[in-house]
């Protein structure tokens, strides 16, 4: 150093390029996806969590089984009181609303099983531990699922109910409770049976388009009932075909495992859910909705 430079800590120092942002694990955008390559993340991230998605399979046989067989006893605890005599109003009351209770608890525990598949599925795309703490990581939401459900059905319903009542009325006349359903069948069978071929187009795109409600409600912590429903609209807006193409994928993936004895199923529908919940991820990124709050998923250690 000569004299009069300045002092090596006050000269002027090269300025440190900025590091590059982590290249995110899951990189497919709703532009540029291909079948082989959500197969491809779906199949990294199945094999890297199997023992962990077997489990989960198993716990979810397990909890709807309870449920169905609880529904199968009162069944025939109903039935035996019919039998014995007993079909008073009262107990016909109390069989509607058993029927109701069962339905409602159907809903919940396919719903906390629903969006937990979801939870994990999105963790192990993103490189994450798919274990079984996500699995349940979204028992908050589950009233937002059950919301979600009825909404759907009450939609469907007031889709298909008038067209129902039109065809009775067109081809059958004027019914009551009295009136003989082999009576409906006979005469209007065949003009609903028309009827679903020509509205099937229209209720596949319906479907298609709110495929990701319960995606999105577990994907997206700030998303509602409604709103979910609403971003899933805009998630299938134009990519119709591309889901359905891999949704077939995805079912067929499960009939092959569910042919192999049930037993294939604890393999093949994790795999299934992954490649869709992939499809989700992929059109979400590049679509016309709020950023995601993942909190609930990506922003947990289980």
């Amino acid at each position: 150093m000569e004299l009069g430079d300045p002092p090596p800590d006050r000269r002027e120092r090269e300025p440190v390029p900025a590091p590059a942002p982590p290249k995110p694990v899951f990189d497919i955008h709703r532009d540029n996806i291909t079948l082989t390559g959500l197969l491809a993340h779906a199949s990294e991230a199945w094999s890297r969590d199997l023992a962990s998605w077997v489990l989960a399979m198993i716990l979810y046989l397990i909890g709807m089984g309870v449920v169905v067989g609880a529904q199968i006893a009162w069944g025939l605890v109903s039935g035996f009181q019919e039998l014995s005599g007993d079909g008073s109003p009262a107990m016909a009351a109390l069989d509607t609303v058993m029927d109701v209770f069962f339905q409602l608890l159907q809903t919940v525990v396919s719903g906390v099983f629903t969006l937990g598949f979801v939870a994990m599925a999105v963790r192990a795309l993103n490189g994450k531990k798919a274990n079984i703490g996500a699995l349940f990581s979204q028992l908050s939401k589950v009233w937002k699922i059950v919301v979600q459900s009825i909404v759907v059905v009450l939609g469907i319903a007031l889709i298909i109910l008038p067209i129902v009542v039109i065809i009775i009325l067109m081809f059958v006349g004027p019914v009551t409770l009295d009136t003989p359903m082999s009576e409906i069948t006979d005469k209007a069978g065949r003009p609903f049976a028309i009827a679903g071929l020509v509205f099937l187009p229209i209720y596949v795109y319906i479907l298609l388009g709110i495929l990701f409600a319960q995606s999105e409600l577990a994907f997206n912590d700030d998303s509602g009932p409604i709103s979910a429903i609403v971003y899933s609209w805009r998630i299938a807006r134009g990519r119709r075909l591309r889901i359905f193409s891999v949704g077939m994928v995805a079912a067929l993936i499960m009939l092959g495992s569910a042919m192999l004895c049930g037993i294939g199923l604890l393999f093949g529908l994790p795999f299934a859910t992954l490649l869709f919940v992939a499809l989700y991820l992929a059109l979400r990124n590049g679509a016309d909705v709020p950023h995601a709050v993942t909190e609930s998923t990506l922003g947990r250690d289980y």
